[in-house]
């Protein structure tokens, strides 16, 4: 009996290897989605720095994650990071290495573009473009300035066809046509723009020569052959054209991210066509300049560009902002509390927010839906300021005069409340039109929560309120 029991002990061990076995050969056989997010906004050798870049690589990350792409299978190389050797060596490594032809790769750059002469005769303007890395220095090269440390666009094409994946999408935030201007007013529609900065490189008269023209050999099909049928790329601006960089994110990229967090708040689908039109109606809506206007391009694979992005929906708080909003509680000083007049509201319902504030501040009150939109209750437009003292604070406002009627998606509205020390708007910051009186949470915000205790919180509250359908209060 004792040998029957070994022999069947031996049987189920082996048959759990098999299925162990069997799982690691599909996993390795299937592979990965894979994205490579560069940002480079300062430089090793020159003064030169792009205003919120890292807040472009914080809002293309969660992009990525709406589009399907795991948190682990996403890499981020920021200004330091992104020297020639290390963005050489990660596209081998993680985009290279290990991927499938059925696997997914984004690969998004934000930072300086420019021109340096042409040494290979492919090019008829006789010159070529480059991305700017961190290490990126400025040369004399046959008698003519140049620059070392950038990625090529011959070179960039011949990283892109050594992936095996027939899904690649490109994303390039940058300026490549030659022209001497460094910096831009603006005049904006929905939201403040005082430090606006082109995205171009400017060292050398020379580059005037180079025409406008300034097209990335990706963006011209006849010369991309190597990965014809496997890409798709959106740039950020036509070739005699320049995209602008600001403190509060470069607009290209805030166009991006807010097209593809709307179709996935909405359940939508989005194809890259759709995208960069949807981008393209961003930036015109967004900013007004009687002095620079730019229009995202698209090239690549016509079956690509119009297939749907894996975009995961954000209903059922998968969302980024809630969760951000909702672990900022346990990290701050002391909790704040707060108290609605009821916890369950049918469409068209009052809220009312009472606020224990137990020293003086600066105020900011958010409701993000089950669909992860979140809104700053307060301040508004018509309660600008939100430096309060000590004691109780109904929301809305005797200043506000107006109700703040239920609506949105039903399910759990995340409410919550950030006490700061150092002065701090939400509404400001947000992103909202003349005609409304509150602003969406913008991703400046969202950027600064991660930084926690840098914006000084002196308390955090939040309470859970659930939104139903007509008569599902009852």
């Amino acid at each position: 009996m004792a040998n029957n029991n070994k022999q069947s002990s031996g049987f189920w061990s082996y048959l759990l290897w098999l299925v162990l076995m069997s799982i690691a050969l599909v996993s390795a056989a299937r592979g990965e989605d894979r994205a490579l997010l560069i940002g480079v906004g300062r430089y090793a050798h020159f003064d030169d720095r792009l205003n919120g870049v890292s807040l472009d690589l914080d809002m293309m990350n969660e992009t990525a994650q709406m589009m399907g792409f795991h948190k682990n299978a996403i890499k981020i190389l920021e200004h330091e990071q992104a020297t020639t050797t290390n963005v050489y060596k990660n596209f081998d490594d993680w985009l290279v290495k290990g991927i499938k032809p059925e696997d997914r790769v984004l690969i998004y750059f934000s930072g300086h573009g420019s021109q340096v002469p042409d040494e290979n005769g492919d090019e008829l303007d006789h010159f070529d473009e480059v991305l700017l890395l961190y290490d990126t220095t400025l040369i004399v090269k046959d008698g003519r300035q140049s620059l070392n440390g950038v990625l090529h666009d011959d070179r960039f094409g011949k990283m892109l066809a050594q992936i095996n994946s027939r899904n690649i999408l490109v994303i390039l935030d940058a300026c490549h046509s030659g022209s001497a201007t460094r910096s831009i007013r603006l005049a904006p529609r929905t939201f403040p723009v005082n430090d606006a900065q082109v995205k171009y490189f400017y060292y050398s008269p020379m580059l005037e020569s180079a025409g406008g023209s300034g097209k990335f050999d990706l963006m011209t099909p006849a010369n991309s052959t190597d990965v014809a049928g496997r890409y798709v790329a959106i740039t950020a601006c036509r070739d005699n054209e320049k995209t602008i960089a600001t403190s509060r994110g470069s607009i290209f990229t805030l166009g991006l991210h807010q097209a593809v967090r709307s179709a996935a708040m909405a359940g939508n689908s989005l194809t890259p066509e759709e995208l960069q039109r949807q981008t393209t109606r961003f930036i015109r809506e967004q900013v007004r300049s009687d002095v620079i206007v730019f229009h995202p391009q698209i090239a690549g694979y016509k079956n690509l560009r119009q297939r749907p992005l894996q975009l995961v929906a954000l209903s059922g708080g998968q969302g980024e902002i809630r969760p951000k909003l909702a672990g900022l509680a346990p990290k701050s000083p002391s909790t704040m509390r707060l108290k609605p007049n009821k916890t369950c509201f049918e469409p068209g319902d009052a809220l009312e927010i009472s606020v224990k504030i137990t020293e003086p501040g600066y105020l900011n009150v958010m409701s993000t839906t089950a669909d992860d939109r979140s809104t700053v209750l307060f301040p508004n437009q018509y309660h600008p300021q939100n430096a309060v003292d000590t004691g109780d604070l109904t929301i809305p406002t005797d200043q506000m005069n107006f109700e703040l009627v239920s609506e949105g998606l039903p399910g759990p509205h995340l409410i919550t409340a950030i006490l700061s020390h150092r002065p701090a708007n939400g509404s400001e910051a947000g992103n909202q039109t003349k005609y409304e009186v509150m602003a969406d949470l913008a991703p400046i915000s969202t950027g600064s929560m991660k930084k926690g205790q840098k914006m000084g919180y002196l308390a955090v509250g939040k309470i859970t309120v659930e939104v139903r359908e007509p008569g599902g209060c009852k």
